[in-house]
């Protein structure tokens, strides 16, 4: 009968000790980073403390490893224990073979993709004379940067007149000191997706190593044709390594001649909100607005596209009535304006109202 007893009580204590471990972690939170894989919460329903090692293993979306890491001791409390970078003190790390491990142990920040985080705590010695005691936890998570690769300029859908036009994009956040983009501008044949163009046509513009955020259009590439669809999309790298892309937008060459000769119908009427469109000006520009104002001086002024930072100077003054106003804007004899360049009027009404205008200067 004794014997019995103490067998039950062992059994009891042996159930008593057994813990339940359960490893938790925020890889949108946290996954961006090597230090960030230290920021495990192990949550242990037991009443005793417990120790044991730590393996860490990234892989990405095609089952390679970026990376693996063995944190030799940890100890869990009971309830919950966050863990910290301090645990990479004395650990082991391994990178894999591919380029995002690379790019991983050159920067410390996982580059965008597909990743699995798994997290395999071992505790050894748990049970007496027993086998360790073994809990496993992975998590997917599609990683994308802070801030994405965005174009600016052409804008999507847009009809453009300039044949020459430049192009400008907004890096992705945080931004690596080594970062390179490379830009493709490829011509969209009828009925054909833009993504397919991109992949299969013959691009005009495929400039690669840009350390800046725009690109002036390259002498070497020949002019976009009037009526044809492009497509275009910029890619950012770290050495041969893709971090990652933008979407891809697509544009109209369209030149709409909407300030010919002289007739009143052909004054372009400015309102407020921004109108992508642009028009050609030859030697005047011809523009009309509504001012439902006392008279005074026109308060405008004219920027180059191509360089908004230069505003063109020497204007000549404008006194604009109440009512409607028509001005003939003599650009030929200025001297400021290059044949083909792109051109932003902006006129502020008394109401401190934008009114705006895009046009290409062309000599005649």
């Amino acid at each position: 009968m004794k014997r019995i007893f103490v067998s039950l009580l062992i059994l009891i204590l042996s159930g008593t000790l057994h813990a339940q471990v359960t490893i938790s972690y925020q890889p949108a939170l946290n996954g961006q980073t090597l230090d960030g894989l230290s920021f495990v919460q192990v949550i242990n329903s037991g009443s005793a403390g417990l120790k044991g090692e730590l393996r860490i293993a990234v892989n990405d979306g095609s089952g390679a490893s970026v990376v693996s890491i063995l944190v030799p001791q940890v100890t869990v409390y009971p309830g919950v224990t966050n863990l910290n970078k301090g645990i990479f003190a004395n650990s082991t790390l391994r990178f894999g073979e591919s380029p995002a491990a690379a790019l991983l142990n050159q920067t410390g920040r996982f580059p965008e993709g597909e990743y699995e985080y798994c997290f395999e705590l071992t505790l050894a010695g748990y049970k007496p004379g027993g086998t360790p005691e073994i809990y496993e936890n992975c998590f997917q998570h599609m990683l994308q940067p802070t801030t994405p690769l965005l174009l600016v300029d052409p804008y999507d859908g847009s009809e453009i007149c300039n044949r020459r036009p430049n192009f400008s994009w907004q890096p992705p956040m945080p931004l690596q000191a080594d970062m390179r983009y490379r830009i493709v501008v490829v011509p969209v044949k009828e009925k054909q997706d833009p993504a397919e163009a991109l992949a299969n046509n013959t691009p005009v513009i495929n400039q690669a190593g840009l350390r800046q955020f725009n690109l002036i259009y390259p002498v070497q590439s020949p002019d976009l044709q009037q009526e044809q669809v492009y497509a275009w999309q910029v890619t950012a790298h770290s050495g041969r390594t893709l971090i990652t892309q933008s979407e891809i937008w697509t544009f109209t060459i369209h030149c709409e001649d909407s300030i010919p000769g002289n007739p009143e119908s052909s004054y372009r009427e400015l309102k407020p909100g921004s109108d992508r469109n642009f028009y050609i000006a030859g030697g005047v520009l011809r523009f009309s607005f509504h001012n439902d104002y006392k008279a005074g001086k026109l308060d405008y002024e004219i920027v180059d596209l191509a360089d908004p930072g230069k505003v063109i100077r020497k204007l000549p003054r404008i006194n604009m009535q109440h009512g409607l106003n028509k001005v003939n804007l003599p650009l030929s004899r200025m001297g400021a304006f290059e044949d083909g360049s792109q051109y932003l009027l902006k006129v502020k009404n008394v109401a401190n109202q934008e009114l705006t205008l895009r046009f290409v200067y062309q000599e005649k």
